[in-house]
């Protein structure tokens, strides 16, 4: 059964076009458009069954959609990040309230920094990029969260051409990565990983989250949704070039607990 069950998500500030960009894009060109993107995905979770929680989103904080990138959650319990970059450090007071009454949450120290999206829960493991946003201080704090649950952490050195780990993979299904070759080595994956390998031009799409058999995509990475299909899983892509444009993905806009 899927583990995405209940979910957090915070809707799209009117100063998304404010957004940081530097990977994807050169910002956000329709906000309105971000939105409409925005309410498609959410409804598209709910599809899959989720339980939905919606934040109320704040124009001081045009990343503020972005909810993953503010707290990794494990079996219960939340561990609240310090973001990777100083000017959305205010947008998670509002994620810890809206998850405080769910979650037993801790929090972060200095000197680590690090943002959600570079972390996958992958079996027994957690998959943490080491990135521009993400420091090894940070990833010692979180295997000194999660290890008393009985989980590992595997680092992971991320490119500085890529902004998170889960910008460029996810594990659509357990056991499974979905990656470009390009941006990764031999040594990357813990070694019960099967990845399957997608053209370097169709990073975006190695940005999935899978309910079981059914899989949401963004769409137009056809190689990558082939890739997909042809191991027996039913692709539901929706249009994701607005929230891209703003450096953000799939994985970036829900937090599941």
């Amino acid at each position: 059964m899927s583990e995405h069950k209940r979910a957090i998500v915070r809707g799209v500030a009117d100063t998304f076009d404010q957004a940081v960009a530097v990977y994807f894009g050169t910002g956000p060109s329709d906000v309105d458009e971000a939105k409409r993107q925005h309410d498609t995905y959410v409804a598209s979770l709910r599809k899959f069954g989720v339980e939905v929680k919606e934040l109320p989103t704040d124009n001081d904080y045009p990343d503020c959609c972005f909810v993953e990138d503010q707290v990794v959650v494990c079996d219960g319990k939340g561990l609240l990040t310090i973001s990777g970059h100083d000017t959305r450090k205010g947008e998670q007071d509002v994620v810890k309230a809206g998850l405080e009454s769910e979650l037993e949450l801790s929090r972060m120290t200095q000197p680590a920094r690090m943002d959600g999206g570079d972390v996958i829960k992958f079996g027994d493991k957690y998959l943490v990029g080491i990135s521009t946003r993400t420091n090894r201080e940070a990833a010692q704090q979180l295997r000194d969260f999660v290890t008393p649950m009985g989980y590992t952490v595997h680092e992971i050195p991320i490119p500085s051409n890529a902004l998170h780990l889960k910008s460029i993979a996810s594990s659509p299904a357990p056991g499974l990565i979905l990656a470009p070759r390009v941006y990764f080595d031999e040594n990357s994956f813990p070694e019960d990983a099967e990845v399957i390998w997608v053209p370097e031009e169709e990073v975006y799409g190695a940005n999935t989250i899978g309910f079981d058999k059914d899989i949401l995509v963004a769409d137009g990475y056809p190689n990558a949704h082939k890739a997909l299909t042809d191991r027996g899983f039913n692709i539901h892509p929706i249009e994701m070039s607005q929230i891209r444009a703003g450096d953000g993905s799939l994985t970036c806009l829900s937090v599941f607990y």
